[in-house]
């Protein structure tokens, strides 16, 4: 990989937050030495189960949540297959990218099933991570930080920096889950996202009814006085961008 490439990896990297979890502290200090290349922010886990309450300590706020997760496998207290199975069931965007030293397919199976983004085997060079790192950008696009006004439908402007509505550049005053809900679908780059989804990210549990997402969005509606998420009958909903000629 030339410079001008992982000068622009960097760029895309520099401003996320990256939660990476390992066990071994020699494997972990030379990894870090490492990551601190492409990541300023980076929260330092020594097993799965103190990853993974990093994770959930940090998901319930919107300035605090993690853009990508690097883990190892086989790890005390709770490994990281079914740390990621348990990640998974609150958000099944965020890039997930495993370092092991296990090569063998059941392993590799398993961390598929469980829904990643990349597999490193340890030993593992700079030449690797930014591969790795850069798949994940262009899968997931991650957003570099001059990239973080997002154009919705109506004219309305979302700043993804400072997680804010605008409309006719006033920022709208929104609630902590009015504001949930706005990032988990620039998170899911326009994708659906289903009732239970949702529900699950907004309230941190399920519900048997779609009442309390409904309801969520139809006082959104009503404040905005437009209908930015798009009901998709009965599946869930759809953020509405703006559309260029």
């Amino acid at each position: 990989m030339n410079q001008d490439n992982l000068q622009n990896i960097i760029k895309s990297t520099k401003n996320l937050r990256l939660l990476y979890i390992e066990d071994n502290e020699d494997v972990r200090e030379q990894t870090l030495k490492m990551l601190q290349i492409f990541f300023d922010d980076i929260t330092v886990a020594v097993d799965g189960q103190q990853g993974l309450e990093e994770f959930q300590k940090n998901n319930k706020f919107e300035s605090t949540s993690y853009d990508l997760i690097i883990t190892d496998i086989e790890m005390p207290q709770k490994d990281g297959i079914s740390m990621i199975t348990t990640i998974r069931e609150f958000d099944s965007d965020i890039p997930i990218l495993i370092f092991s030293a296990h090569s063998n397919t059941d392993y590799f199976l398993k961390s598929i099933n469980a829904g990643i983004d990349g597999y490193i085997l340890k030993p593992y060079n700079i030449e690797q991570i930014s591969s790795s790192l850069n798949n994940i950008i262009d899968k997931n696009k991650l957003m570099p930080t001059n990239e973080h006004i997002i154009h919705l439908h109506d004219d309305f402007i979302w700043n993804n920096q400072e997680q804010i509505l605008f409309k006719d550049e006033e920022p709208i005053k929104l609630t902590k889950n009015e504001t949930k809900l706005f990032k988990l679908f620039i998170k899911s780059k326009g994708s659906l996202k289903t009732y239970d989804e949702i529900d699950n990210y907004i309230f941190n549990d399920f519900s048997d009814t779609n009442k309390r997402v409904r309801n969520l969005v139809s006082r959104l509606k009503n404040k905005l006085n437009c209908e930015l998420f798009e009901s998709i009958y009965g599946h869930g909903y759809k953020l509405k961008y703006k559309k260029f000629i």
